[in-house]
């Protein structure tokens, strides 16, 4: 039997809205991410969970508990998890960074692999932390079903590592506020992508479609 990774990523919170980097700053949802992680919980009631792991962050915490709920399952909180420390631009908002420092911002978008914004973490630093994490994950759980709540870049680097692709490549991925990307990783490091991004469960909520940030 496989095992089924679904990797979500956390509600939107007003700075996610506002297009203000984030990072390590610890914010709450706000009542559209209450309401998508709610809509989230309810799409995945019926599935059998053995494990739900969230980044430590509360946004993250928050979404991956009301998901947890209905099965009656304690969180597993993995640090590496977390997401991608961007130093002094967090805070600022895209057009802030913008004005201050639009070679790095430039260098973030077109080639992030060996991207550090200032006092903040390297990608690569990052890409080591998070896919560490994740390997830790598929060593303990060989089938059955796993959730992992995250963060946008940190699930961008997850992807592009099951899809065996360079972390040069994770500005061409999605993963937009509790959306689900499903992977059914097989023996010998075989990683299928069944859905990738998919926000079909939010459709309800009728929300506009979500920037890349």
């Amino acid at each position: 039997m496989p095992l089924d990774l679904l990797l979500i990523r956390h509600g939107e919170t007003e700075w996610n809205k506002d297009k203000v980097f984030r990072g390590l700053m610890d914010m709450r949802l706000n009542a559209t991410g209450i309401a998508q992680a709610d809509a989230t919980a309810e799409a995945l009631k019926d599935i059998v969970f053995d494990a739900v792991y969230t980044s430590p962050l509360k946004r993250a915490m928050v979404t991956a508990r009301r998901i947890a709920k209905p099965h009656e399952i304690e969180l597993r909180v993995g640090d590496g998890f977390s997401d991608m420390h961007f130093g002094s631009w967090q805070g600022l908002t895209e057009a802030q960074v913008q004005e201050r420092y639009a070679p790095m911002l430039r260098k973030w978008k077109e080639s992030p692999a060996k991207f550090r914004a200032p006092g903040g973490e390297s990608t690569k630093k990052a890409w080591k932390r998070v896919n560490s994490q994740l390997r830790e994950v598929l060593f303990t759980h060989g089938t059955g079903t796993v959730v992992i709540v995250s963060h946008r870049v940190p699930l961008k680097m997850m992807t592009a590592y099951l899809l065996k692709q360079k972390r040069d490549t994770i500005n061409q991925i999605r993963h937009d506020p509790c959306a689900i990307s499903v992977f059914r990783v097989h023996d010998r490091g075989k990683y299928e992508p069944v859905k990738l991004n998919d926000s079909s469960h939010l459709q309800r909520l009728n929300l506009p479609k979500p920037d890349d940030f």
